[in-house]
C-alpha cells in the first residue's frame, strides 16, 4: 500500500467512527482550508476576511505541528476546536488536520457565539444558526480520545506501508 493511500484509509474510518472530517496537508503551499467538508465552516468562509483568517490559522497551526512535531489543539477563528496531527510516514511528510468540534459551553452560549461570527464576517444568521446544528459536540475526554483513535489509525496503515 503507498503512503498517501494509508493516510486516506486511515482518515477515512477515522471519520466512520468519529464522524469527524479531516484533511491532509503535505507542504505549507497546499494550505487550502476551503478543502474542510464540513457545512459550518464552507458557510463561514462565504466571508473572505474569514477565509483569510481560516487561512492564517491553518497554516500557524500546520506550520507548529510539523515543525514541533507534536499535535497542536487550538480555537479557530469562529470559535471551534481544531487540531493538526502530524504524519511521518517512510515517504510521506505532512499534517492531518482535523474538522472543528464545539464544546458544551458554546451550545449554552448559541445565540451570542452565532451573533458574533455573524457580525464579525457580515454572514446570514439563519444559514449560520441552521449549521450550528451540524458541527460535532465533543468534551475534553472525547477530544483526547478522538486523537489517540486517528493516532492508532495512522499507525496501523504505516505498518502495512513497511
Amino acid at each position: 500500500m503507498r503512503s498517501l493511500e494509508a493516510i486516506q484509509k486511515a482518515m477515512d474510518f477515522y471519520y466512520q467512527i468519529t464522524g469527524l472530517r479531516s484533511y491532509f496537508v503535505q507542504d505549507i503551499g497546499d494550505v487550502d482550508s476551503a478543502k474542510e467538508k464540513n457545512f459550518f465552516c464552507k458557510c463561514i468562509k462565504m466571508s473572505n476576511k474569514a477565509l483569510e483568517h481560516c487561512e492564517d490559522c491553518t497554516i500557524e497551526n500546520y506550520t507548529n505541528a510539523l515543525g514541533k512535531n507534536e499535535i497542536q489543539m487550538y480555537s479557530c477563528h469562529a470559535g471551534l476546536v481544531k487540531w493538526s496531527v502530524p504524519v511521518d510516514f517512510e515517504d510521506v511528510k505532512g499534517v492531518i488536520v482535523s474538522e472543528g468540534v464545539i464544546t458544551s459551553q458554546q451550545i449554552e452560549d448559541k445565540e451570542r457565539w452565532i451573533e458574533y461570527i455573524v457580525v464579525k464576517y457580515d454572514l446570514p444568521k439563519e444559514i449560520m444558526m441552521q449549521n450550528y446544528e451540524k458541527i460535532v459536540e465533543m468534551d475534553e475526554k472525547e477530544v483526547n480520545d478522538s486523537i489517540q483513535l486517528l493516532l492508532a489509525l495512522l499507525s496501523y496503515y504505516k505498518t502495512l506501508c513497511e
